[in-house]
């Protein structure tokens, strides 16, 4: 299987990254439902893509708008939690990689997004000590442009 950035599109990042854009430090649930449904998919791809570009540049300010997208894009569609779990283990062990705690900058971003599901979700994830690439089915893998994620097969 080809790593993330290969396989994920990147042709609706200005769409996420406009919606970030007009995102309040706080969202509630008015701001969601103001969104298009559709918006979800490139929220979620460009989340999954970000983890990757924060590992590569070093960049925790990347790592919180991966975070903030995915977090947006499971309140647009209410997943199965364990779903959202298996793309929540990148951004945690990018954290960690960085030198940040995966608590603190999750529970920053829960603190942005609506009261809910998605946000109780990511304070519990964050929190976790037990997160490793393979339990949730990834390996960091060496591509020349550098590191990425790739599904196990």
């Amino acid at each position: 299987m080809k790593p993330n950035l290969e396989r994920i599109p990147g042709k609706q990042d200005r769409q996420a990254e406009a919606i970030l854009a007009r995102a309040p430090q706080r969202m509630d649930q008015r701001f969601i439902s103001s969104l298009d449904p559709s918006a979800s998919l490139a929220l979620g791809r460009y989340g999954a893509r970000l983890a990757t570009l924060a590992l590569r540049q070093n960049r925790p300010d990347l790592l919180r708008r991966s975070l903030l997208a995915t977090g947006l894009a499971g309140c647009l569609e209410p997943d199965d939690g364990r779903d959202l779990m298996v793309g929540l283990a990148l951004p945690w062990i990018v954290a960690r990689q960085l030198g940040a705690s995966p608590a603190a900058v999750f529970g920053d971003v829960a603190d942005s997004l609506p009261d809910g599901p998605v946000a109780a979700l990511f304070e519990a994830f964050g929190a976790r000590t037990d997160i490793t690439l393979e339990a949730f089915g990834w390996e960091l893998v060496t591509t020349a442009d550098g590191p990425d994620f790739r599904p196990q097969h």
